[in-house]
């Protein structure tokens, strides 16, 4: 009785000590893991072009983590001006948005031309710019897919599947470019 005792008391000291261990080492290789996102180096950001569910949800994000979205978006031009030719002072950050999609292709289908297997992609193509109109970044083509199987007797249930995939896909897509962001120095040129 007395050594069961001891074995199990063994068995948690030494499970103790192996998670520190590991996470002794993990830190010490840089691992960390997601947790708030790292302040952002830009209080106002105005929108240029193409607007979409990805570009909706990146200003959700945006204001969360505290910066504020101009809504006097699209009187900004290519120089960084105004319709007057002034430069907005209180903007420190343009997202020019070439491409804010949702895309859907057939990847298979049967002889009958039933279709099968869907492609599902959620496409973002934006640059940034700083309020000179200097960019910041390059162009980014962000591209995101999953396969859906298809059946045309769960057409219902299939769409509310394309829903909750297209939901994840976005999701993923505006957490890498808060990540991009959140990385951005604004007074630089193209990195």
């Amino acid at each position: 009785m007395n050594t069961r005792f001891h074995s199990s008391r063994f068995n948690r000291l030494f499970s103790s000590l192996a998670v520190v261990v590991i996470s002794l080492a993990m830190a010490g290789c840089g691992f960390k893991l997601r947790g708030a996102q790292a302040p952002l180096p830009f209080k106002q950001v105005a929108w240029r072009g193409a607007t979409g569910p990805v570009s909706a949800a990146l200003s959700q994000a945006l204001v969360s983590q505290g910066a504020e979205v101009n809504a006097s978006v699209k009187q900004i031009n290519q120089s960084g001006t105004n319709a007057e030719g002034d430069a907005p002072a209180d903007i420190d950050l343009i997202i020019e948005v070439n491409v804010d999609q949702r895309e859907r292709q057939v990847v298979a289908s049967t002889i009958a031309g039933q279709v099968r297997e869907l492609d599902l992609r959620v496409r973002f193509n934006w640059q940034a710019f700083n309020r000179q109109g200097r960019p910041i970044t390059p162009v980014i083509d962000m591209v995101l897919s999953q396969d859906l199987s298809y059946q045309e007797s769960a057409a219902l249930s299939k769409a509310l599947e394309q829903d909750a995939i297209y939901d994840t896909l976005q999701s993923r897509l505006v957490s890498q470019v808060m990540r991009r962001l959140s990385g951005l120095s604004v007074d630089e040129g193209v990195q």
